[in-house]
Order: structure tokens, then sequence, then C-alpha cells
């Protein structure tokens, strides 16, 4: 199963500190659905925090399309693209989506334009952000399929890559604003 858009966005946006103690608060259980509006498409959670009991309130707004997804967290310290608060309620969405619990069974996660950005593009990460079989499967292909590379310069890479008879084009750079590398694969 490919990644979903909603924990490809906390990866994305979230800082490794933001994303770790987002990861707490869902894993502790501090994370409960207080409403869901299915036609609308938004749900809001209450979120406990991890080092105060205080609680916030998380409006995910359009959570089944990908390019008008919004967040707001009642968080006062909320500076960022996405907070802990957010994270932990956006693990706890994706949670509920695979359960079938908010009657979205026919999400179909469409992997045709991706960007994946980390500090070391190393295979622990890759795997982390793809399904087991998924990961096999490149791992397979990587052997047989050598990427092709276009242009090496000033810290990005162009390549174009192979598979079943389709070639897809490939870059990896270095992220100016974050320092952080950006793979993205493009059909």
């Amino acid at each position: 199963m490919a990644l979903s858009y909603l924990i490809k966005y906390v990866y994305n946006t979230g800082s490794d500190e933001v994303i770790r103690r987002g990861k707490k608060i869902h894993a502790i259980g501090y994370v409960e659905m207080a409403e869901h509006d299915e036609l609308m498409s938004t749900v809001v959670f209450r979120v406990k925090d991890d080092t105060y009991s205080t609680f916030y309130k998380v409006s995910v707004q359009k959570y089944n399309d990908p390019q008008s997804l919004a967040l707001r967290c009642g968080c006062p310290y909320n500076l960022g693209d996405i907070y802990r608060h957010e994270v932990a309620a956006l693990f706890k969405l994706q949670e509920l989506i695979d359960k079938n619990l908010l009657g979205s069974a026919n999400l179909l996660y469409n992997q045709r334009h991706t960007v994946a950005k980390m500090k070391n593009i190393e295979a622990k990460v890759i795997r982390v952000l793809s399904s087991p079989e998924v990961f096999e499967e490149a791992e397979i292909s990587v052997l047989k399929n050598k990427a092709k590379i276009i242009v090496a310069a000033n810290e990005r890479i162009e390549a174009e890559l192979r598979y079943e008879g389709e070639t897809f084009p490939l870059v990896i750079q270095k992220n100016d604003d974050k320092e952080i590398a950006e793979i993205k694969l493009a059909v």
C-alpha cells in the first residue's frame, strides 16, 4: 500500500521535533475525535498537550482532497506550517481512515507525482515512506534498472529511470530552505 497524502504532508512540512512529539501525543492516546462531517470532509479532534494538561481543538478541513487540505489548531504556539497537535490529529485521522471508521474506504493514493524530503537519503528512511511490497519491488528493480544521469551540478541531479517500458524523470536536489534533500519522481 502506498503512503497516504496525510502522512506525506506530515513528513514534508513538519520538523523532526514536531513529528516526534506529535507521534508521542498520538501513541499515548491523547487524541480523540470530537466532530466529523463526512459531507464536508471535516473532522475536529480534541488533543491533549504532551507537556501540560491542556486540551486544544484541531480542525482538519477537506481531508479527502490533498490540494485543499487545511489544518487549524487552537494552540497559541502554532507558528509553523504544522505543529505537534496537528501532527497527532493527522496520525489519528489516518488511523480512522485505515480502519474504515470515517466512510472513506474507497481512497486511492496516486503516487504519480511524489516529493520525498529527508535529511539524508537512506534506505531505512525510504522504507518508512513506502509499503514493504513496494520497497521489495524497488530493491529488485534497482538491480535490473539503473538510472541514466542527465545533469549533475549545483547540488542537483536530474536522471531518467526506465521501468516496465516507461521512462520516469527523477530529480534529487538539496532544498535550500531547510537543508533537506528532495527526491522528485514525476510522470
